[in-house]
């Protein structure tokens, strides 16, 4: 993929000398927990994944699925955001014919192979139809590749906005961190939209047809990619600031002490249907996601602003994990359930095993022909 001043948070690039090392170090992070979030998921007990076991311990399952829940709640948010923050420099540098072009290439290529060819790859050994054919129809999907989907939606729709807007550009503004006001109301507008969303989209709903596993946290994925777009403008990363992240960790511990609670007490009406139990959660889920992301882009602002040839090689190589990550884990799902452990070990080893092996073979796949050129 391209550097950090193009328009998508999947790496996989080439240093330049305005390159935002800190956003780079940022995104092997949520990569990481990509992979790490499908490792659990494989041994949590819900049936979101490839491969899963029923939990050997109801309370590895019960913690498992708690790192699930804080772990949806912000990361492909903050996928979004950073997305959304370099799309603006990559039209105006590019302009519209190439940047749309550029983006269904890099973007569109990956997704059409995962799509019909690797996808029903890894159902293999699974019972999906009576017939090759059936089997095949049935398993064709995005995947983890939603993501990339979704991006390819909103970058079309920002360039049908700046079409449509004769690609007029907003005033530069002098760098100043969003008010504490703003943020406030941000979440709460937030909660709300997404409270009415899962009314009608419940948290556990699965929409089949495109593959999309997380259809409540569409009004987050929206507005944090349109908050990144407005974040470029107005120069925020450069202004965010210690007190900002404080304020942010702040802001996730108090939304977690006070809703988190209120939202569980009550069984599962939390997952939705206009319960006062869902409208919580949403609470808990917008503010949490926007202190945990302004604490992150703070703490790495000021502490992870470089990088030696380790997370070089991982920031270059994190968007080819992304795209084949699937593979490892169910593999290594699939090649530990002959062994006899209880599900904390496996959920260790696999861990531990998964994680490294992703961006170990990451290297060897992008050197195969013309893979480096996508990927």
């Amino acid at each position: 993929m391209d550097d950090a001043t193009t328009s998508t948070t999947l790496p996989g690039s080439k240093s330049t000398p305005s390159r935002m090392w800190f956003v780079d170090n940022l995104r092997v992070l949520l990569t990481a927990l990509v992979v790490l979030h499908h490792t659990a998921a494989t041994y949590s007990g819900l049936p979101v994944w490839y491969y899963t076991e029923k939990s050997t311990s109801e309370a590895v399952e019960l913690g498992l699925t708690v790192f699930l829940l804080f772990n949806q709640a912000w990361f492909m948010g903050a996928f979004f955001l950073l997305s959304g923050y370099f799309t603006p420099g990559s039209y105006d540098r590019k302009g519209p014919r190439a940047f749309v072009r550029e983006r269904l290439f890099r973007l569109g290529i990956p997704l059409v192979v995962f799509y019909f060819v690797l996808n029903p790859i890894i159902h293999i050994g699974v019972d999906h139809g009576d017939s090759p054919l059936e089997f095949y129809l049935n398993t064709i999907g995005t995947g983890p590749l939603w993501f990339v989907l979704a991006i390819l939606v909103f970058d079309g729709s920002y360039a049908a906005f700046r079409h449509a807007t004769r690609n007029r550009q907003p005033r530069p503004r002098n760098p100043q961190p969003p008010t504490s006001l703003a943020v406030i109301g941000f979440v709460l507008g937030l909660a709300l939209v997404t409270y009415a969303v899962r009314t009608v989209l419940p948290v556990d709903l699965f929409v089949p047809v495109i593959g999309f596993p997380t259809s409540s946290y569409l009004p987050q994925y929206v507005s944090f990619f349109v908050l990144g777009a407005v974040a470029y403008r107005r120069g925020w990363p450069s202004a965010i600031t210690a007190r900002t992240g404080r304020a942010g960790l702040g802001l996730a511990i108090g939304a977690t002490l006070l809703f988190l609670p209120l939202a569980l007490a009550d069984g599962t009406e939390w997952l939705g249907h206009g319960t006062l139990s869902s409208l919580f959660y949403a609470l808990w889920d917008s503010a949490f996601a926007v202190g945990t992301v302004l604490a992150l882009l703070a703490l790495f602002r000021r502490r992870f602003t470089a990088q030696g040839p380790l997370l070089r090689y991982l920031s270059t190589h994190a968007f080819t994990v992304y795209v084949i990550h699937a593979f490892v884990v169910t593999a290594a799902g699939h090649a530990l359930s002959v062994l006899d452990l209880p599900t904390l070990a496996k959920f260790a080893i696999a861990a531990a095993v998964v994680l490294p092996a992703c961006f170990l073979l990451a290297g060897p796949v992008r050197r195969l022909p013309g893979v480096r050129r996508v990927l």
